[in-house]
């Protein structure tokens, strides 16, 4: 019954005097032009060890707003800097704020003014930020804070008083306010525990309560709900250890037990050349606060990564001390700001259900990977379906000249290290990267993507040495090498080319100069002949450094080393590059899928891309 009395309370003060955002509402609605908003505020705002140190309100801010807005484009920027006040927020206000342009600045300022700044003050500062939000264009969204546990210096008398200041504020200047001191305390109202869980220490939400935040100056800002609840954490928990493993350089490992004695070989089977340092984190015989007084020697180690895996034996008296130890636990072991390191959290083994759901929701609050030794996750098979999940950037000293050189690499989903799979290489058109098949959303990538996917390929895409390449001897040496890589990690069973444009050319050229080792080859608007193709000229006449280089690269003129499937897409209409030569060069071929569209120009559809990548991969079999 209170708990009903708050929250009916805090809706009729939400409709009372919050008065929606008129022009950003209709922006998101109409989704003719970006939307451009900045969250001012201090380290509740900014992203900072409590929430997990990736993101805060602000970014999930922007996530909601796409949830109920999917076709419409908005920019969320993060203005919170830690032990910030009313008065830094105005002074930083130019170049934080309103150097972006936005059309929307939503303040959130009390729980370091109600320290340091009279209130007084603090609402003259807070007017001052308004006015010039609205000289400049932009409407304004207030926000209170959240509620806090009681403390000598944060009562939380004083925090009402602030947040009841900014209430008025929004009144008398009639704008729109986000209430979420009152959303938090309506969840107080109806339990104490699961608001106490919506912080990470005595101020600080954790991501929880960042996802409240984010509901509520959504619902403030398009007048809609929006749950969060059910978002998981990001999607690279190890985005700092894959790149470091990427880059060939060594990686600091910080784990409890068992981990310390599994992460090496575990790591070395992912890459067999990694460097791994491995520094335990003792266990046995400590209590929760012992481990939480440990946690607090972790920044100044500044490892690579941190594996916590808390024993499961160890409790406590009630729900509230275990979180606090436990949350510290986390806390400690992040980096202060925006994360620096990786942190991946392992449930506790062998415990109560009832412990290990509490470890597991604490873990998600904090916006935290955890691996789940009771769903059998082993470490191994962990760390494998993070590999899988992310796109790995590897890094290469180049044998033939010892520059460094990089391609992306992109697992299948159930990849099986011990099983053998097929590898689809492929190559960028002129002037993209390596980049351009991971994520590009054009037909002829997704459609590669798509049927590598369906088969469980092993997705490779090279800069083959330049964004002008069109696979001159350098990036020829290059793909050499890169293969014989991807067989050094994996068991690989056959390699398969494809390209678009200039990826396409070089697909054939690397097929003809290396029949023995390609096993098919879907070429996408490619040329055939590089002796009489006039496009590019200067590009291509710095790749192959030599006249002679053309007529040993021309497909068409060694059309019989192209022995292998072989499928090809042109346009008629084609005139960046010309389909004759490729036309001719399909006559040729035993085993060719010839896909010419008259009417098309310079590209391939997504139907025809996985039409002739479906042909190459059956006719091979």
């Amino acid at each position: 019954m209170l708990f009903r009395l708050v929250l009916a309370l805090f809706l009729i003060a939400s409709q009372a005097l919050a008065l929606f955002p008129e022009r950003t509402r209709q922006l998101l609605t109409d989704t003719k032009e970006p939307v451009r908003i900045v969250c001012l505020g201090d380290s509740i705002t900014g992203v900072y060890y409590h929430s997990g140190g990736m993101r805060a309100y602000p970014e999930m801010l922007q996530l909601a707003l796409q949830k109920l807005h999917p076709k419409a484009k908005v920019t969320v920027r993060n203005a919170g800097i830690s032990g910030d006040t009313s008065k830094g927020g105005l002074a930083r206000l130019d170049r934080d704020v309103l150097a972006h342009k936005p059309h929307l600045v939503t303040i959130m300022f009390g729980m370091n003014d109600l320290v340091r700044v009279p209130a007084a003050d603090f609402i003259a500062n807070m007017r001052q930020i308004i006015q010039r939000c609205r000289d400049a264009g932009a409407e304004v969204v207030l926000c209170t804070q959240n509620s806090i546990v009681n403390s000598p210096q944060r009562p939380v008398a004083k925090l009402a008083e602030y947040s009841q200041a900014i209430r008025d504020l929004a009144k008398a200047e009639s704008l729109g306010l986000a209430d979420c001191h009152a959303a938090f305390e309506a969840v107080r109202a109806q339990d104490a525990v699961a608001w106490n869980f919506l912080l990470s220490d005595a101020i600080h939400p954790n991501m929880d309560g960042h996802k409240l935040f984010a509901e509520t100056i959504a619902k403030t800002i398009t007048g809609q709900s929006i749950s969060l609840s059910n978002e998981p954490a990001p999607t690279n928990p190890l985005a700092h250890t894959f790149k470091l493993l990427g880059e060939g350089k060594p990686v600091t490992v910080l784990a409890m037990p068992p981990y310390d004695q599994q992460i090496e070989p575990a790591l070395k089977k992912l890459d067999p050349d990694a460097q791994i340092t491995v520094k335990p984190w003792p266990t046995a015989g400590k209590t929760l606060a012992e481990l939480e007084t440990a946690a607090k020697a972790v920044r100044t180690m500044k490892p690579n990564l941190v594996l916590i895996a808390v024993p499961g034996h160890l409790t406590e008296k009630t729900p509230q001390a275990f979180h606090q130890h436990y949350a510290w636990i986390m806390n400690w072991s992040l980096s202060f700001g925006p994360q620096e390191w990786d942190v991946v959290v392992a449930l506790p083994e062998k415990a109560e259900k009832s412990h290990a759901d509490l470890a597991r929701r604490l873990v998600r609050a904090q916006d935290l990977s955890f691996i789940d030794p009771a769903s059998g996750d082993s470490l191994e098979k962990w760390l494998w379906a993070q590999k899988v999940a992310n796109p790995q950037d590897i890094v290469f000293r180049a044998s033939l000249d010892q520059t460094e050189q990089r391609y992306v690499e992109r697992l299948p989903h159930g990849f099986e290290p011990e099983e053998p799979h097929d590898v689809l290489i492929a190559l960028h058109g002129h002037g993209s990267d390596r980049w351009q098949f991971i994520n590009d959303l054009r037909g002829e990538c997704r459609g590669l993507r798509d049927v590598a996917a369906k088969h469980g390929l092993i997705f490779v895409s090279p800069d083959y040495r330049a964004k002008t390449s069109w696979m001159g001897p350098a990036a020829e040496a290059d793909m050499l090498q890169i293969i014989g890589d991807v067989k050094k990690r994996h068991r690989v069973n056959r390699v398969f080319i494809a390209g678009g444009s200039m990826g396409g050319t070089s697909a054939l050229i690397f097929a003809t100069l290396h029949p023995e080792i390609i096993a098919g080859v879907c070429a996408l608007n490619p040329t055939a002949n590089l002796v009489e193709y006039a496009g590019f000229k200067d590009a291509i006449d710095t790749s192959y450094g030599s006249a002679d280089e053309r007529q040993k690269r021309s497909p068409e003129l060694h059309a019989d080393r192209l022995t292998m499937p072989v499928a090809l897409t042109t346009g008629g209409k084609d005139t960046v590059v010309p389909p004759a030569s490729t036309l001719r060069l399909a006559k040729m071929l035993p085993r060719v899928l010839s896909l010419h569209r008259e009417a098309v120009s310079h590209s391939t559809s997504y139907d025809d891309t996985v039409k002739a990548m479906e042909f190459v991969l059956q006719t091979a079999r």
